[in-house]
């Protein structure tokens, strides 16, 4: 009997899988270096950031007013929004219509409408 069952990948294809692995772990070693750039730069603006915010953090406050400072206005002068100022100071005034308004009563005829 020959025992003629299926082979084995032959050298040739052996060859190319070695080969697409080699160049896979070479992209893959690319990609992480890049990965290690990237985060290596992330952390060194973390860091920065960092320090600027607890060297904010740690000045002195700001000085107290001076005597003469007066005291603070409010934001919205309430005399003005109290006499009605606001929305309606900014919109054009209503234009009176021409011609006569018509009541529930009127009669149907005068109002163009036809039965």
């Amino acid at each position: 009997m020959c025992g003629g069952g299926p082979k084995g990948p032959s050298d040739e294809d052996k060859k190319k899988s070695e080969q697409r692995h080699e160049e896979n772990l070479a992209l893959q070693k690319e990609q992480m270096e890049e990965q290690k750039r990237q985060f290596e730069l992330s952390r060194a603006d973390n860091q920065a950031r960092y320090q600027e915010q607890k060297a904010t953090a740690q000045a002195a406050p700001p000085p107290p007013p001076e005597e003469t400072a007066g005291v603070a206005a409010p934001a919205l002068d309430s005399k003005r929004w109290a006499k009605g100022g606001g929305k309606k100071q900014y919109t054009n005034p209503p234009t009176k219509q021409e011609g006569k308004k018509y009541k529930s009563g009127d009669n149907i005829s005068t109002l163009g409408i036809v039965s």
